[in-house]
């Protein structure tokens, strides 16, 4: 029959993609264009106007989130490449009253107070002073920590000094020691003559 397309009535239609599909029906809207996905934003780029500019708060809030990880991790003020007193002290370069840096900042220095208190208490006197200068770093003008550190040094310099005494007394025992055994050795050496002349004699 004429008028009729030729080939088979099954034939596959040909796909076509959302976006560049059209339509004269003007009930049917056309597509939406695609938005450009926000990312870094280069100076030299002329569409960078577009997008959309990484604010202070933003960073702020992803820098809470990353000290918040490192703090979860116990990673207060080390390594050197990623710890949380150095994220908060990075949020504090951006917003210098920062409350939540600063609150950080000072938990930081409080749990250092608290180990070093405990290691002091249990005589470890030099793991003390440890904490006490991790915590200074936090928080150099904090006055427990700075009381601390006092009563630790001069816990380390009796100790110091109580070693340096023991140490005199031992070498002391060890000359007189020395000195007694020559005086045994003699006098073993004259009882073992005065025996040998007793037999002499008789």
């Amino acid at each position: 029959v004429s008028g009729q397309a030729s080939g088979p009535a099954n034939a596959s239609i040909p796909s076509v993609s959302p976006s560049s599909e059209t339509t004269d029906d003007p009930n049917v809207a056309p597509p939406l264009p695609e938005q450009p996905v926000a990312t870094s934003v280069d100076p030299m780029d002329p569409t960078a106007e577009a997008l959309v500019p990484i604010t202070p708060e933003m960073e702020i809030e992803k820098l809470l989130a990353d000290a918040q990880q490192q703090i979860d991790s116990r990673r207060f003020t080390a390594p050197a490449s990623g710890n949380a007193l150095g994220t908060y002290r990075r949020i504090l370069e951006i917003q210098p009253d920062q409350p939540a840096a600063l609150e950080g900042i000072q938990r930081i220095a409080a749990y250092y107070r608290d180990a070093a208190q405990q290691s002091l208490q249990q005589g470890r006197v030099d793991e003390s002073l440890g904490y006490i200068n991790r915590g200074l770093r936090a928080a150099p003008k904090n006055d427990a920590l700075l009381s601390l550190r006092q009563e630790a040094q001069a816990r380390r310099a009796k100790q110091r000094q109580q070693e340096a005494q023991r140490a005199m007394q031992e070498a002391a025992q060890r000359e007189r020691a020395e000195q007694a055994q020559p005086d045994q050795q003699r006098n073993v050496e004259e009882h073992q003559i005065g025996r040998a002349s007793c037999r002499e004699r008789v």
